[in-house]
């Protein structure tokens, strides 16, 4: 696998998203986390999941059935991010968005809770892989509004599950397919929240070179007014590899 990311403050004073990807040689996992809380809890929260995920899958047994491994990752995630919030008062309400894939040659595991996201790029178009966990999300299911009216809708930002909020969460876990040259992109809300689904297709398109596109995503997402934190990890199914 090749990787490539940016991970960018934008214009908050501090970077409340974590990410991962993989030293050569461990396994594949990627994963993106945005965090929310006052003063230093949302990166405190974001980045606690990253590390116990991380800590747990690289722990597991070889030949774990790999849905349950990334549920029962999301658990251990949330009960630490849940305990710190419950047991500091500085930390109250703190949680985390997180989506995360599981890499194989010809199939990868994805999880995901809150409105972070992971987009699949086959050459030729740009999927849309994981469902937000959102208020305007539900609503778009609804039928109540439409797509083009959740990106400007007041309440955007309000997700309706995420890592740590709860004693108990709800990840969604699934496989899917993918080949030799496709591309994973997984990014917090302040890239997906600002650049629409088929800019990102063309930029993704623009250029085989992955830190070149997630330098021009990043820029693109400033340039059209992100006021978040904006993170984007890709993943290409090839050759061992990673640029920073």
């Amino acid at each position: 696998m090749i990787y490539a990311f940016r991970s960018d403050r934008g214009m908050r004073k501090k970077n409340e998203d974590s990410f991962h990807i993989p030293d050569e040689g461990r396994i594949p996992l990627v994963i993106v986390a945005d965090g929310m809380g006052g003063h230093i809890a949302g990166e405190v929260a974001s980045s606690t999941a990253v590390k116990r995920i991380v800590d747990h899958i690289e722990r597991a047994e070889k030949g774990q059935n790999m849905i349950a491994l990334l549920r029962q990752s999301i658990n251990v995630a949330n009960r630490a991010v849940y305990d710190m919030a419950m047991s500091d008062d500085s930390y109250t309400g703190m949680g985390t968005t997180v989506v995360m894939a599981l890499l194989e040659p010809d199939r990868y595991v994805v999880a995901n809770i809150g409105d972070s996201r992971l987009y699949h790029f086959d050459g030729a178009r740009l999927r849309r892989v994981t469902r937000d966990h959102s208020y305007v999300q539900e609503l778009v299911s609804a039928g109540m509004i439409t797509e083009e009216q959740a990106k400007d809708h007041p309440q955007r930002n309000l997700v309706t599950r995420a890592v740590g909020t709860a004693r108990y969460e709800k990840a969604d876990v699934g496989i899917k397919g993918w080949k030799r040259g496709d591309v994973l992109l997984l990014c917090s809300d302040g890239l997906c929240g600002t650049l629409d689904d088929s800019e990102m297709e063309r930029i993704l398109r623009s250029s085989k070179d992955l830190l070149e596109c997630c330098d021009r995503l990043t820029e693109r997402a400033l340039d059209n007014g992100s006021s978040d934190n904006i993170t984007v990890v890709l993943a290409r199914n090839a050759e061992a590899g990673k640029h920073d």
